[in-house]
């Protein structure tokens, strides 16, 4: 269970801190815990693994666990409003300088922490076979770290041992094709001595590193930097591996609580059925009600109840508007509502901005604004809230209206409603609900996508994307006008963007991609009025270093300079 690995990673700090508590004659270190009186038993070296597993629930500038909702706030799909919560305000603007620190810090506290436990674990006497495991998962959450790493800031410092000495780390930073290649090998090497599932119980808790996981973090590596055969096999390994995406089988009243009868045209019932399971399937895939039952979700950021700001998932607060108690301090775009297919699957075309300005009627809304919500992608409506829609899960007989101008309202006319649970409703912050790092659902847009530049349209990538939208109660591509390579390409990059919104894979994407410089333009808002101006440089490429890096190591500033800071 997860409560169990969640509540090991406090034992362990519980444990560093009682250790100080002895008598006056205890000589051990009062800051640390000492080498020759740690690594004793497996216990010791399970709690010491399961603080760095600490790092997917990192909630910081780390950009991890549900912070990772803030990279999407850095691009396209959606506006931070908020500064001081995160970078993705700066980095949405343009405004990036050494000022910021993209997690580059906390990252190495974190390599020095699983440096710390390989260097070590060995001298613990304790089962053979569970000690390959444990070293396997330090490897795998290592390698993911420094993927991290290299994909935001570009070459980095290696370092694969653990120091006590601060100068130790003033090393050259090495390129970000090395970086890379030690990922790949590492994750290469530990798959192999990872189970494909845990039972539950000490050493076993649901949400340790998995063989799965392994594959999957691969296959991101690999998409990331055009390793597109590897990035398909790896991607076939996870597919092989009994991951599923999420369903729900039935349907009850209460999942058809919200009456989209006015923005749908139903051909008849079945098609109705068909409609609100779509809804149903998508939405509460990410509810803590089905965590256990779900095989889609490969690798999770884990949240507990009645921890208030320490470890509940915060997005339950920073989505919603100022109505339901919430921030709205991430908020979708115009771009991201434009985005989402109609209800035939093919692309849509929204109105001028002035048109729907005029529509919108400062909230007095015409029918004509309404026919843009009309008939669009079950997806969206599980995902967004926009004028006059509905969330009777969250509170009974609500309807979204746009608080404009409000304390913690949007700025862009629309709130989140995706990856929040309304089972947590009652308080800031708290909320059960795990973030989904990795899902079965990247995996098969990782495999059409790297298929795709492979070889072209295969009856494989269809498949794969078939399923996804077949899920979300939607139609199958039209495969006899999306028959190129590059007809092929654009729907799988515009389905990529709707499936994965708001969980932080887009400001990636597009910089992947290199169409940064034609999306990254200014936001309006419903009224056609600026929300931000946005700036791109081909240098915001990667980030730069932050200056207490720079000025800790100055081996970075060269590469600091070649990266254009």
């Amino acid at each position: 269970m997860k409560r169990i690995l969640y509540i090991s990673i406090i034992s362990f700090t519980l444990y560093t801190l009682s250790s100080c508590k002895k008598s006056s004659l205890d000589l051990l270190p009062q800051d640390q815990v000492s080498n020759s009186t740690f690594w004793t038993s497996a216990n010791d070296a399970r709690l010491a693994l399961n603080g760095c597993y600490a790092y997917l629930n990192t909630n910081n500038n780390t950009g991890t666990g549900y912070y990772y909702a803030y990279d999407d706030g850095g691009s396209d799909n959606a506006y931070a409003q908020y500064p001081w919560e995160s970078n993705a305000t700066s980095i949405a603007a343009g405004d990036i300088d050494a000022t910021l620190d993209q997690g580059y810090n906390n990252r190495y506290s974190f390599i020095r922490r699983y440096n710390y436990f390989l260097d070590n674990v060995d001298k613990t006497p304790m089962d053979a076979g569970l000690k390959k495991r444990f070293i396997a998962e330090a490897r795998v959450l290592r390698a993911f770290t420094y993927f991290e790493l290299a994909r935001i800031f570009g070459p980095v410092p290696l370092l694969k041992n653990s120091y006590t000495d601060p100068a130790t780390t003033g090393v050259t930073p090495t390129p970000q094709v090395d970086v890379i290649a030690f990922v790949l090998s590492e994750l290469q090497s530990a798959v192999t001595d990872l189970p494909a599932s845990y039972a539950g119980g000490i050493n076993n808790e649901t949400g340790r590193i998995t063989s799965g996981a392994t594959w999957a973090i691969m296959a991101r590596v690999q998409l990331q930097f055009g390793k597109w055969a590897d990035a398909a096999a790896s991607a076939q390994k996870v597919m092989g591996a009994g991951y599923q995406l999420f369903r729900k089988p039935t349907i009850t009243a209460d999942d058809m609580k919200d009456d989209y009868t006015n923005l749908v045209t139903f051909a008849n019932d079945d098609d109705k059925q068909k409609f609100y399971k779509g809804l149903a399937s998508y939405e509460q895939q990410f509810w803590a009600v089905n965590e256990q039952s779900s095989k889609e979700i490969i690798l999770a950021s884990q949240n507990v109840s009645n921890s208030s700001y320490a470890n509940g998932n915060g997005l339950r607060t920073l989505f919603p508007p100022s109505d339901l108690g919430g921030w709205s301090s991430i908020t979708p775009t115009q771009e991201l509502i434009n985005a989402y297919w109609d209800r035939n699957g093919n692309m849509f075309t929204p109105p001028s901005a002035a048109t729907r300005a005029t529509n919108y009627n400062n909230g007095t809304v015409n029918l004509a604004y309404l026919a843009e919500f009309k008939n669009r992608d079950t997806r969206l409506y599980a995902s967004i809230l926009f004028p006059t829609s509905p969330w009777n899960d969250f509170t009974s007989g609500y309807n979204f209206t746009w608080g404009k101008g409000g304390n913690n309202n949007s700025k862009t006319g629309y709130n989140f409603r995706k990856l929040v649970d309304p089972a947590y409703t009652a308080a800031d912050w708290d909320g059960a609900q795990d973030f989904p790092i990795i899902r079965y659902a990247e995996i098969l847009l990782t495999y059409a996508e790297a298929k795709n530049e492979v070889s072209g349209p295969d009856a494989t990538i269809y498949a794969a994307l078939n399923d996804i939208r077949d899920r979300a109660g939607m139609p199958p591509i039209a495969q006899a006008t999306i028959n190129t390579q590059d007809k092929l390409r654009q729907v799988i990059q515009n389905e990529r963007r709707i499936e994965l919104a708001a969980e932080g894979q887009r400001l990636f994407d597009i910089r992947r991609w290199n169409i940064a410089q034609n999306v990254m333009q200014n936001i309006y808002d419903i009224t056609n009025n600026i929300v931000q101006e946005r700036k791109w440089q081909s240098k915001f490429v990667l980030m730069p270093y932050p200056q207490s890096a720079l000025d800790h190591n100055a081996n970075l500033k060269s590469a600091q300079t070649a990266k254009g800071y």
